[in-house]
């Protein structure tokens, strides 16, 4: 007994080299559990069972050798990274051998068939399976033992799987406000990680802020815009400072999204647009700055220069989209 519990474990062990076919047929006939064990390894998953079914008589044991097969699935299943397929479902076979394992007491076939149903509800493929019961086969057999407690349970699992659902928004909406506000802080200053990276030098000196006057006629998304300009030895930074509207009571804000400061043109060529720092997004009721740097040559300064510059921004309120614009 201890040799062929052994042996058992070998067989089992879905790691273990074995030539199947050969030893198969060189095992005594007496050997049936380690002939089903074999018979699976060939794929064979329907005589297996039909040995541990029909010839041992035991659901237990066939019930075990489903099991396996459905944990190894699911393993399979977790290391590629997606759900287990319902289209391979380890206990079919079963159900498919005792219905027929005895041709002269059918109702016995099919009260196996429930059992099955019943023990496995959580992990049959139950519309396959109910297709593969008799017709006349009366809906109070099943409505106890399975039916019922299987659309319990599935009711139970829709409803996990909705608070599941719920929380998973709330921390994703929450997750996505603090990415925001962390971009709204990083560019908030002239010193952020952003414009340290260009190696502009030290502070010559900054203006005060001004307030952006637009001229094309202000639409109702238009924000509040502050612009201060930061002198570097041979580098111009302009801030723009945008703050968003407040959402009014009771509706939705409008947020701004795809924000960026652009220097279109300018009338010296000693001062060129280099690079626009944009903002991705800002809630309503928040404020957040895009930057503008333009490399500048002193030298080659021929008094003032005039920037035409652009406020660009895509509003979205409700899922619909908005461009927008402001000219100063």
């Amino acid at each position: 007994a201890a040799y062929r519990d052994k042996l058992r474990r070998l067989l089992a062990w879905p790691g273990s080299r074995i030539r199947s076919e050969r030893l198969l047929s060189s095992l005594p006939p007496s050997f049936l559990r380690e002939h089903a064990l074999l018979l699976g390894r060939l794929g064979r998953h329907e005589h297996a069972l039909g040995i541990l079914y029909s010839r041992l008589g035991s659901l237990d044991l066939a019930l075990e050798y489903c099991d396996v097969r459905r944990e190894r699935q699911l393993a399979g299943a977790d290391a590629a990274g997606g759900p287990a397929s319902s289209s391979d479902c380890p206990y079919l076979p079963l159900i498919k051998v005792v219905l027929s394992s005895d041709p002269d007491d059918p109702d016995r076939g099919a009260a196996a068939a429930v059992r099955v149903l019943a023990l496995r509800r959580g992990s049959v493929d139950k519309v396959a399976a109910l297709k593969m019961l008799p017709g006349d086969l009366p809906v109070s057999s099943l409505a106890r033992p399975f039916l019922i407690p299987a659309v319990v349970e599935d009711e139970s699992r829709a409803r996990r799987l909705m608070v599941a659902s719920s929380l998973l928004r709330s921390r994703h909406a929450r997750l996505r406000k603090e990415l925001v506000e962390a971009q709204l802080t990083s560019q908030a200053d002239v010193r952020s990680p952003a414009l340290a990276r260009l190696g502009l030098g030290e502070l010559v000196r900054a203006s005060r802020g001004t307030r952006a006057r637009p001229v094309h006629a202000t639409s109702p998304w238009f924000p509040d815009v502050l612009l201060t300009r930061y002198h570097f030895r041979r580098s111009l930074v302009i801030q723009a400072q945008v703050a968003n509207a407040p959402a009014p009571v009771g509706r939705a804000g409008a947020a701004l999204a795809d924000v960026a400061f652009v220097v279109a043109e300018s009338s010296d060529e000693a001062i060129v647009p280099r690079l626009e720092l944009p903002l991705g997004r800002i809630p309503p009721g928040s404020t957040g700055s895009v930057w503008c740097v333009l490399a500048a040559s002193p030298g080659r300064l021929d008094g003032s220069a005039f920037l035409t510059s652009e406020l660009r921004f895509t509003v979205r309120d409700d899922g619909e989209d908005e461009a927008g614009g402001l000219g100063g």
